[in-house]
């Protein structure tokens, strides 16, 4: 059993890494910029590699199937996922705008 003391500073640290200052439009706009941007990049160079891999591993034979799956895979998803949060910060600026 932890002491009340120790229990009550846990809390404490605890609320401190959950507390979210109020970003405003413009930060937030920018920031779904440069996530956009970011994702954007990844997929750029995620769909190329995945689909050159893919056909070098089907035409010669000399390429591991998993290949293109193991490296596309990452920057694909990085990618959407960088999309993702951008999206949802353009619904919260676009929520905050709006009140």
């Amino acid at each position: 059993m932890r002491a009340p003391l120790v229990l009550a500073w846990r809390d404490f640290r605890i609320a401190g890494f959950m507390a979210s200052a109020v970003s405003s439009v413009t930060s937030l706009r920018a920031e779904a910029r440069l996530l956009s941007l970011a994702g954007l990049i990844l997929l750029a160079i995620g769909f190329p590699m995945t689909l050159g891999l893919a056909a070098i591993a089907i035409s010669t034979g000399a390429v591991s199937p998993i290949l293109p799956i193991a490296l596309g895979a990452p920057p694909l998803l990085l990618g959407y996922l960088a999309c993702h949060f951008a999206s949802a910060r353009m619904v919260k600026a676009k929520t905050l705008e709006e009140v």
